[in-house]
């Protein structure tokens, strides 16, 4: 990022990480200016207490639409593996699921660390409801 709206941009989507709980002084936590193959940037890398990363967030300035970049942050999210994405003018926010969401939807704040690794666990235990089996005691109760 550059020029002066773009510093002011950051400085308000560090206020909203904050406020969120993100500690912005722990290294392993919230990765600023993250590399990533092919010679790109992430501008944050939102990671859980063991460092893994699990969120991209794309920072531009304020005069920009957040939507506007939502490819390039999925594409960084693919790049690092990662389910969600963010994105910010300082103004405004977005979030989507990178492989469930067709378009990032406006929220009020950015996830806690804890509700980004919750939904990350709740990813990973999901099941498919046509395999679940049916338990005829349930359903065949006289009510």
């Amino acid at each position: 990022m550059s020029g002066t709206t773009e510093a002011f941009a950051r400085v308000k989507i560090d206020a909203l990480l904050r406020d969120a709980g993100w500690n912005l002084t722990d290294g392993s936590i919230v990765l600023f200016e993250h590399a990533l193959p092919g010679g790109t940037q992430a501008d944050y890398v939102l990671c859980d207490r063991q460092g893994r990363p699990m969120a991209v967030l794309e920072a531009k300035r304020a005069s920009t639409d957040p939507i506007a970049v939502q490819d390039q942050g999925r594409h960084y999210a693919e790049q690092l593996g990662v389910p969600f994405v963010f994105l910010s003018n300082g103004e405004e926010a977005r979030f989507l699921e990178r492989e469930i969401d067709a378009h990032a939807r406006r929220i009020a704040g950015f996830c806690a660390q804890d509700d980004l690794q919750r939904r990350i666990a709740a990813r990973r235990n999901r099941r498919d409801l046509s395999t679940v089996a049916i338990e005829r005691k349930i359903i065949d109760c006289d009510y």
